[in-house]
């Protein structure tokens, strides 16, 4: 994977249930490594755990790239955060002091800026990987209960963001991330650490079907294949997954 090969080719759809959904089709259909879609509006969009994503049209950038790369089984899980790492550098370059939330959150003074999503399936041993983005761009206000947890790069920075203008920058640091994934992944892990939310605090992680605490502990930074370290009563533990509660201070 190169930086210059995201988004060639690329389709942008008006109005659709789900970029995600394109992807699988455009994929199915020999769709290339680097694919992207983009749309101006879904009204089915996924995030984690079968939650839906909302967008309000014209508001958010929302695309999902087709990826298929060369990466071992126990690295796949560092895509989702190069995608994490490549939308907060991304809205940095907007002024947003943006951060990662453990495993596929970016947020902003605490408010959710963007959600990545990694759909994985294997063929003959090589992975297929469909890699969502939903960043809020031009929102002004959200309705409730969403306007006590999001934000967008016109909240965060007090300035207005066409909505397509960080799709370019943000295709750009994704190739340069997805790359150093293959190449040199410690790297890619203390960059990805080096913007962590709640790094040296104490979290709660929660299984998201049942809600039960499945690890508390203190935030130690990021196992070689992206799995969450944690310092527990007892010992060190690595999760793979789960919902992240930051501790009260």
């Amino acid at each position: 994977m190169t930086a210059t090969a995201l988004g060639t080719p690329i389709r942008h759809l008006a109005s659709v249930a789900s970029t995600m959904d394109e992807a699988a089709r455009w994929a199915a259909e020999g769709a290339p490594d680097g694919a992207v879609v983009v749309a101006e509006r879904q009204h089915g969009g996924r995030g984690r755990h079968g939650r839906v994503w909302a967008s309000a049209p014209g508001q958010s950038l929302l695309l999902t790239v087709v990826l298929r790369p060369s990466l071992p089984a126990e690295r796949i899980g560092l895509i989702p955060l190069a995608a994490g790492l490549a939308v907060a550098e991304t809205a940095a370059a907007f002024g947003a002091d943006a951060r990662i939330k453990w495993p596929n959150d970016v947020r902003v003074g605490g408010r959710k800026l963007a959600g990545v999503l990694a759909e994985t399936t294997w063929s003959g041993g090589r992975a297929r990987v469909l890699l969502g983005v939903g960043l809020n761009v031009a929102q002004d206000a959200f309705a409730p209960p969403l306007d006590a947890t999001a934000t967008s790069l016109l909240l965060a920075t007090g300035q207005p963001v066409p909505r397509l203008a960080p799709l370019e920058p943000l295709l750009a640091r994704l190739g340069d991330a997805l790359e150093q994934a293959e190449a040199d992944p410690v790297a890619l892990v203390a960059a990805v650490e080096a913007r962590m939310e709640g790094r040296g605090g104490r979290v709660a992680v929660r299984d998201p079907a049942s809600g039960r605490i499945v690890a508390e502990g203190r935030v130690l930074g990021l196992a070689p294949g992206g799995a969450l370290r944690l310092a527990t009563e007892a010992g060190e533990v690595e999760v793979v997954a789960g919902e992240v509660t930051l501790a009260t201070p």
